[in-house]
């Protein structure tokens, strides 16, 4: 079990890469758990060094609606009935776990859904548990945990419903999966957006915050944070020269793109696979729409 210590009241339990996240826990007037994806028994361990319990958790905020970042909400709040809040793009997908594997692109049609679904339940056991949010949140909105103040900032591309978290008192940014990874920006469903995920970035880098706590980083507190999220911003217009590349030398489709993966170059799970063919698929309506590219009969070429 590894934690860090942002603050006397703030820590993340490192949860790392997918499929697992970081979880912030803030001890003040409440115990307060942010995107429950850590271990659960390192969250437990976590929480025995403040000689706190599980059962003592008093509320859990989901930024986002994917597996890794909701995990353990429901078994959380079996153990201390704790509230649940989610904004309110979230909140319904959460209350209806039909809805979230649609709008993840996992639909009954989806030749891929069952072993994703598998996956989910291997890796992330307990994202699929029927439960209900409590408190929608808007964005914008502040509520405060004694001294910390957090505020709501909606920050969509990665997916329509990311969700990041100021913390006003300190000025800090909790950035979810605007991660700052060497993996680099995801947006592999198909209503996540380029557009959208760029702008997100700079709304981060102009932000000024003194950190930014990354959702997967192993060193979460990122101090010089516009610079990577420069570099980060950056591996978009890498990918897309990737992909401009394969056409130019002569992919028509995206299978055809694919055939050669640009994301996932090394893996070969027809998930994975899966998000890195709705990546490619944005990155060519960016280039259709930037009118380096052009379909006609559903046959890509340069420009």
């Amino acid at each position: 079990m590894t934690f860090s210590k942002i603050t006397d009241n703030i820590f993340v339990v490192i949860g790392g890469t997918f499929p697992r996240c970081n979880t912030i826990v803030i001890i003040a007037d409440e115990v307060v758990v942010i995107d429950p994806g850590c271990a659960v028994e390192d969250l437990r361990r976590f929480m025995m060094t403040q000689d706190l319990d599980l059962k003592d958790i008093d509320t859990i905020i989901l930024s986002h609606i994917h597996p890794d970042h909701i995990t353990h909400t429901m078994r959380l709040n079996r153990l201390s009935s704790c509230r649940i809040a989610a904004n309110e793009i979230t909140a319904p997908l959460f209350n209806e776990k039909e809805e979230m594997k649609q709008f993840l692109g996992f639909d009954k049609g989806n030749p891929v859904r069952i072993l994703w679904e598998q996956l989910v339940n291997e890796k992330m056991f307990g994202a699929f548990d029927e439960g209900r949010v409590d408190e929608v949140l808007r964005n914008g909105d502040t509520f405060s945990f004694g001294d910390i103040t957090l505020k709501t900032l909606y920050t969509p591309g990665h997916l329509p419903d990311h969700m990041c978290i100021e913390f006003l008192e300190p000025n800090l940014v909790f950035a979810s999966d605007i991660d700052l990874t060497e993996f680099g920006p995801y947006y592999g469903h198909p209503n996540s957006s380029i557009p959208d995920f760029r702008r997100s970035i700079q709304k981060l880098k102009h932000g000024g915050y003194d950190g930014l706590i990354s959702g997967h980083l192993k060193d979460p507190l990122v101090v010089d944070y516009k610079d990577r999220l420069i570099a980060y911003y950056r591996q978009i217009d890498m990918r897309e020269d990737l992909v401009l590349s394969a056409i130019i030398e002569g992919a028509k489709t995206v299978p055809e793109v694919t055939m050669n993966p640009i994301i996932y170059p090394s893996l070969t799970n027809p998930v994975f696979m899966q998000f890195e063919r709705w990546m490619v698929e944005h990155h060519v309506a960016s280039l259709i729409a930037g009118g380096y590219i052009e379909e006609d009969k559903g046959k890509l070429s340069p420009i």
